[in-house]
C-alpha cells in the first residue's frame, strides 16, 4: 500500500475520532444547561434547482448549511452583560441568550464541472467548516448579538467531498478542480451585530406592520466588513422578535406569543468589504448590495421560511451577479 494511502487513511480515522468526541462534549454541554427555553434552527442555503426552483446556478457561494442552538441559562455573566453599559434600561424587559452552532459553506466558480468553460479571473474552490458560540440581549426594541466563529477552510473542511456527494445523490455532474482549493488553515473571526426597531411614525409597529434597522460588522482573518441592512415585516399576528433570521445572522431567541404567525418580508440592505479570503486572486468591490424576500409561517412551536438573497457583483471580474434560496427550520421547545 502506498504510504500516501495510509496515510489519508490514518488522517480520516483522526477526524473520525476528533469529531466523535467533539460531539460528545457538545451533547454533554447541551443537557447540562438546557433551561426549558431552547431553540433548535437549521439553515440551509443553496443555488441550485433543489433550494431556487426559479432559477439555477452552481457557482461562487453555493451552499451553506447551519445548526443552531439557543437557550437562555440562568448564569450570573450573561445577566451581567445583559445590563452592561445600560443596554435597554428604558426600554422594557432585558432577556440574554447563549448560542451554538455549527455549519459547513462552500465555494466555487463558475462551470464547477467544465473547467474549460470557466473565466480566467474566478473565484477559487473553498470549503469552510467551522463552530462557535454567540451572545444575545434584547429588550422590547432592540437586540445585540456578539459571536465567535472559528474553524478550517482547506481540504480539511470536506467541501470537495461533501459536494461530490450530493450532486451524486441528486445526479448532477462532478465538480472537476477541488484539487486545487484554498490550503487548510485555521481561521477565526468575530461579528458584532445591533437589531433596532423603527418607531417613527409611518414606520411603527402594528400587529401587522414592523421595521428595524440592523447594522454591524466583522472583523478576523476570514472576513472584514460592515454591513447595514433595514427589513419591512407585513402579515398576521406579527411576532415580537428581531426575525427572520439567516445563516450569517441567527434569529433572536424569543418566547412566540401567539398561536401563529404568517408574514412576508423584505430586507434591503449592503455591506462595505475590506477583505474577503474567499475572493483570494480577485478584485473585491468595496460594497455590495443585498435584497433578501421571503415568507415566513410559525404554528404554535414550529417555524418555516423560506427566501431567496439577491446579490450585486462581488468582484471587479465577476461576470454576472449572483442569487441563493434559503429553507429556514426552527423549533423551540
Amino acid at each position: 500500500m502506498p504510504i500516501e494511502r495510509r496515510w489519508d487513511k490514518k488522517q480520516a480515522k483522526k477526524h473520525r475520532v476528533s469529531g466523535t468526541i467533539l460531539a460528545g462534549i457538545f451533547c454533554v454541554l447541551m443537557n447540562s444547561i438546557a433551561s426549558g427555553q431552547e431553540t433548535f434552527t437549521l439553515y440551509v442555503e443553496n443555488d441550485g434547482t433543489f433550494i431556487k426552483p426559479l432559477y439555477s446556478t452552481d457557482r461562487h457561494y453555493t451552499d451553506g448549511v447551519k445548526m443552531v442552538f439557543t437557550h437562555q441559562p440562568n448564569v450570573n455573566f450573561l445577566k451581567d452583560y445583559s445590563r452592561w453599559n445600560g443596554f435597554g434600561e428604558n426600554d422594557g424587559n432585558i432577556t440574554a441568550a447563549l448560542g451554538y452552532f455549527f455549519g459547513q459553506n462552500m465555494y466555487t466558480p463558475d462551470h464547477a464541472d467544465a473547467p474549460e468553460l470557466r473565466a480566467k479571473h474566478d473565484r477559487v474552490f473553498a470549503g469552510w467548516m467551522y463552530g462557535g458560540i454567540f451572545m444575545q440581549r434584547a429588550s422590547d426594541n432592540q437586540m445585540e448579538h456578539l459571536e465567535l466563529n472559528m474553524g478550517m477552510i482547506g481540504p480539511a473542511a470536506r467541501g470537495g467531498t461533501i459536494q461530490t456527494f450530493v450532486h451524486d445523490i441528486v445526479r448532477a455532474e462532478e465538480p472537476n478542480g477541488w484539487e486545487n482549493q484554498l490550503p487548510n488553515k485555521f481561521e477565526v473571526d468575530v461579528t458584532w451585530l445591533r437589531r433596532q426597531r423603527v418607531a417613527e411614525p409611518y414606520f411603527k409597529r402594528t400587529e401587522n406592520f414592523d421595521t428595524h434597522l440592523e447594522y454591524g460588522a466583522t472583523v478576523g482573518m476570514l472576513h472584514r466588513n460592515a454591513n447595514l441592512g433595514i427589513v419591512f415585516r407585513y402579515g398576521i399576528n406579527i411576532p415580537n422578535d428581531f426575525g427572520p433570521g439567516r445563516l450569517e445572522a441567527s434569529a433572536c431567541i424569543a418566547k412566540p406569543k401567539d398561536v401563529y404567525t404568517a408574514y412576508l418580508f423584505t430586507r434591503i440592505g449592503g455591506k462595505l468589504v475590506q477583505f474577503d479570503r474567499f475572493l483570494s486572486g480577485l478584485e473585491a468591490e468595496p460594497a455590495v448590495g443585498q435584497l433578501h424576500v421571503g415568507a415566513v409561517y410559525r404554528y404554535k412551536s414550529f417555524e418555516i421560511s423560506y427566501s431567496e438573497t439577491f446579490l450585486t457583483r462581488e468582484y471587479k471580474e465577476q461576470g454576472s451577479t449572483d442569487s441563493y434560496g434559503a429553507i429556514n427550520l426552527m423549533w423551540r421547545f
